[in-house]
């Protein structure tokens, strides 16, 4: 069942992808609709809660990479998502999200299939961490409803019409390599008695 949701919520996203840059690049007349937006969210709507949801996911980066003892990764990590703005261009969000995979990289290597010693502090970081990529992902799924049904209007073409048309496209693939990192994150806690936040069974329903 999940991997079912998951396909229709990916088809859905394609979809979305497909209509905005066929408004974008062609047809403006008929496919803007004289102006009015096709959906109910404006394009600077959809960046704003696309960067926090990803400010969610690389806090949660920064945590984790730090409870696990990667400290420079974690400080990169932290750096790109305080510098991350609701009205975040197009290469903006093309930085956060190469920063974003090679923090999902080094986590998943360190994690997987390994047992750690961590001390209390590291443990209650890890936990923190889990549930920010947690909330990171419930972000990532409400972002990608508004998306499903979402047109860009004349208005909105420009820098935040781009930084759409990029989400759209790019989200898929975000969310399912953040959905992986959350799904290991969760097996390395349970392997290392690290409490699970209630955040993490509410995200992974929806994977």
């Amino acid at each position: 069942m999940n991997k079912i949701r998951m396909s229709v919520l990916l088809g859905a996203l394609m979809m979305a992808a497909s209509g905005i840059a066929s408004a974008q690049f062609g047809g403006l007349t008929s496919a803007l609709g004289g102006g009015k937006s096709g959906g109910s969210v404006s394009a600077e709507q959809i960046v704003k809660r696309y960067v926090t949801g990803t400010q969610s996911v690389m806090n949660a980066d920064a945590n984790m990479l730090a409870a696990l003892g990667l400290k420079d990764e974690s400080e990169k990590a932290a750096l790109h998502a305080k510098n991350l703005t609701e009205g975040a261009t197009k290469d903006a969000l093309e930085g956060a999200s190469k920063v974003q995979t090679d923090s999902s990289k080094a986590l998943e290597e360190h994690m997987a299939g390994k047992k750690v010693v961590m001390d209390e502090e590291s443990k209650k970081r890890f936990a923190n961490g889990l549930a920010d990529l947690a909330r990171g992902v419930i972000q990532y799924v409400g972002v990608s409803k508004d998306m499903s049904g979402f047109k860009p209007s004349v208005t909105s073409l420009g820098a935040a019409a781009n930084s759409a048309v990029y989400i759209v496209q790019s989200l898929p693939g975000s969310l399912k390599s953040v959905g992986s990192t959350l799904k290991t994150a969760i097996d390395f806690a349970k392997s290392n008695n690290i409490p699970l936040p209630k955040e993490a069974n509410d995200a992974t329903a929806l994977l």
